[in-house]
């Protein structure tokens, strides 16, 4: 086709749209092209030769061809047709789709109407933008407080629905997650972060700068997600827990003992507390000084947990004295236990080089009644202990 010889445009007007930043797109009515400018021909993998004369609708998807054939005919149709921009789908010579930002409008010419788009493709430009949305939308659901699963999963389908991804794993510095663990294709992705983490990731081709640049986003995005819950879980560990012996402090005991409580009362069956007294621990402390105490105090802390049941609390109450909780026992089950807890504690303890003997006085009270109540009862059971000789075992089952 000679666009300088067009029967619907003089040389002016065709200057004009040859000189336009755009794709350009002249139809007749009967839905044939009748002038195309170079970007258009460009754009749809045609020559200019090869487009006069088409059907326009040689240009759209099939799926879209009734609709956009529809709305053709309307604006013929129209007296006054209106001149509008919108987002239209087109497809290239070899199939390929994508989306373009098209104004729209009918144009008198000297040989009759013609149905004018000038638009470009922007596919890139919303595939930048569902990416910027994704790593934005990932943000959102750390700072909602999602967790780790959640955050991964999220993680992963953003990048595998934009990236021709197989394989991921976030290298974290204390941890290692796997995102997608697919086989590993021929094209490796290392992105180092921050803090020394690292986003490890396989693609079917080579990524373009603007995809790496969404890969590490993503990657970033997470792994600054994944420490914060991280920091606050040991917020939340630290806040409930004995320092020195990782046990259960003297508020998650109150809590796990009022819970336990709750269910006596509701079920009938008696909550068990064994309160324990290390005999004489002064003297471990005074002879090799507090760290080896604390030493002992941990290891000690560790045979408790060995004794117990798995649904059992055992808690540092500070200084040498422990509690455990017990639910759905009677007074023969802790006055087992207690046995099972003294046994424990005599057993000879060799830490560096040292071996230490020790004992305690073990307290137990069984009960569904108040947290108080029943700890102080156990308490006493303990002074009872002391009294009697140390190194044994109180019970109060009444």
């Amino acid at each position: 086709m000679d666009e300088t010889h067009d029967p619907h445009f003089g040389e002016p007007v065709l200057a004009v749209l040859e000189g336009l930043p755009d794709a350009t797109v002249a139809t007749g009515p009967d839905g044939r092209i009748v002038f195309v400018n170079e970007l258009a021909a460009e754009l749809f993998g045609y020559t200019r030769d090869e487009l006069a004369g088409r059907p326009v609708a040689t240009l759209w998807p099939e799926r879209m061809r009734k609709r956009y054939t529809r709305n053709m005919e309307l604006y013929f149709a129209t007296e006054h047709p209106l001149r509008f921009s919108t987002e239209v789908w087109g497809v290239r010579s070899d199939g390929t789709e994508f989306v373009g930002d098209m104004s729209w409008g009918i144009v008198e010419t000297a040989n009759g109407p013609l149905l004018l788009a000038i638009g470009r493709d922007i596919s890139e430009r919303r595939a930048a933008e569902k990416r910027l949305r994704a790593v934005a939308a990932l943000g959102e659901r750390a700072l909602a407080g999602a967790g780790r699963d959640e955050l991964t999963g999220t993680a992963a389908e953003r990048l595998r629905e934009a990236l021709p991804v197989r394989h991921a794993e976030l290298r974290l510095a204390d941890d290692d997650v796997r995102l997608l663990d697919e086989a590993a294709g021929p094209v490796e992705l290392r992105l180092e972060l921050d803090a020394g983490d690292e986003l490890v990731a396989s693609f079917d081709r080579p990524v373009d700068a603007e995809e790496t640049a969404f890969a590490r986003a993503i990657a970033t995005t997470l792994a600054a997600a994944l420490t914060r819950l991280r920091t606050e879980e040991r917020m939340r560990h630290d806040a409930l827990h004995d320092p020195l012996t990782g046990l259960a402090n003297r508020t998650l005991l109150r809590d796990r003992l009022t819970q336990a409580l709750a269910r006596s009362a509701r079920e009938q069956l008696p909550t068990g507390v064994l309160f324990i007294d290390l005999d004489d621990f002064k003297d471990v402390n005074d002879r090799f000084g507090h760290a080896a105490g604390d030493t002992v105090l941990a290891a000690l802390a560790s045979r408790l947990m060995a004794a117990v049941r798995p649904a059992d609390t055992v808690a540092r109450l500070g200084g040498d004295e422990f509690v455990v909780v017990c639910e759905d026992v009677d007074c023969d089950a802790a006055t087992a236990l207690g046995g099972r807890m003294e046994e424990a504690i005599r057993e000879p303890l060799a830490l560096d080089g040292i071996e230490y003997r020790l004992t305690a006085s073990i307290g137990i009270a069984l009960g569904d009644g108040d947290a108080d109540g029943l700890l102080a009862r156990a308490d006493a059971a303990v002074y009872r202990a002391k009294a009697a000789g140390r190194g044994r075992v109180e019970v109060s089952c009444a």
